[in-house]
């Protein structure tokens, strides 16, 4: 495993990055949101609220955690990408605890973390480093 170390100007491309597509992914959360709340389905609007927050502690968590590797039968473990992995599906718990209709706020959740993916698809390989 290479361990490359990134410098300050490196570090500051990524953090703008980063803060680039927590912005995008909150505007189209928000979109979600607006759309549960107007349908007054509030609890699906409540799990878009609870995945857009663990979109952001998880970006917040790629930028600044170091991954670890454990040798794991043939291949690596990463420990970074598991507790990020496992945030995710905490959050699923989460909104299926705390919703009056679980199956509406596991949808909300749902919503919530893919609008990363949206913003990845539709802007972020644009976007120059």
């Amino acid at each position: 495993m290479a361990n490359k170390t990134m410098n300050s100007s490196d570090k500051q491309v990524v953090v703008g990055f980063v803060k680039k597509m927590i912005i995008y992914s909150s505007f189209i959360s928000l979109v979600f949101f607006l759309i549960g709340a107007a349908l007054k389905q509030f609890d699906f609007a409540l799990g878009v609220i609870i995945g857009e927050t663990g979109v952001i502690i998880g970006l917040i968590s790629i930028i600044t955690t170091k991954d670890r590797y454990f040798k794991f039968g043939k291949g690596y473990f990463r420990t970074g990408y598991f507790l990020r992995y496992a945030l995710y599906s905490s959050l699923f718990l989460l909104a299926a605890v705390v919703s009056n209709d679980p199956a509406e706020g596991i949808l909300g959740v749902f919503a919530g973390l893919m609008s990363l993916k949206i913003v990845v698809f539709l802007f972020a390989w644009r976007w120059k480093l």
